[in-house]
């Protein structure tokens, strides 16, 4: 008898494409959302060379925090 108890598991582990080279990668991987390290690296990468960047500047109450 299935008690759902799998399915919910199997959801929440469910593959995504890495945010560097698009492959699947786990939820549960200890990389996600990337699939390998060297992915982790080159997205990092990208962030220092400059190739993202923030859409707007940012104003005073985005740096406003909430007591």
């Amino acid at each position: 008898m299935n008690d759902g108890a799998s399915n919910h598991e199997t959801e929440s582990d469910a593959a995504h494409p890495c945010r560097a080279c698009e492959s699947p990668v786990r939820e549960s991987a200890p990389t996600f959302p990337f699939c390998s390290e060297r992915c982790r690296m080159v997205d990092l990468s990208n962030w220092f060379g400059g190739k993202y960047r923030i859409s707007r500047e940012i104003k005073d109450s985005d740096l406003e925090t909430v007591d």
